[in-house]
């Protein structure tokens, strides 16, 4: 039910924030990763990701950050659905 577009440039990072995702989503997901050492700019990153997308609610992030939240996920379909 989200599509979760990632610019990443370290695998380490990545991994650890797929992991933390994994583990306090709560809800459907897919997380696409465009690999973009310097190549590409952020908006260029982000337009190949949304080409990649499977659903209709997108979320653009960085690689570094933790969710710290359960069911992060849950609250911000919640908040979407909201007129």
């Amino acid at each position: 039910m989200i599509s979760i577009i990632i610019s990443s440039y370290n695998q380490t990072y990545y991994d650890r924030l797929k992991k933390n995702i994994e583990e306090t989503i709560g809800v459907p997901y897919e997380m696409i990763q465009i690999w973009n050492p310097g190549i590409y700019s952020i908006n260029e990153a982000y337009e190949m990701g949304l080409q990649k997308a499977s659903f209709e609610n997108l979320l653009f992030i960085h690689e570094d950050l933790e969710f710290l939240s359960r069911n992060w996920g849950v609250e911000l379909m919640k908040s979407l659905e909201k007129k």
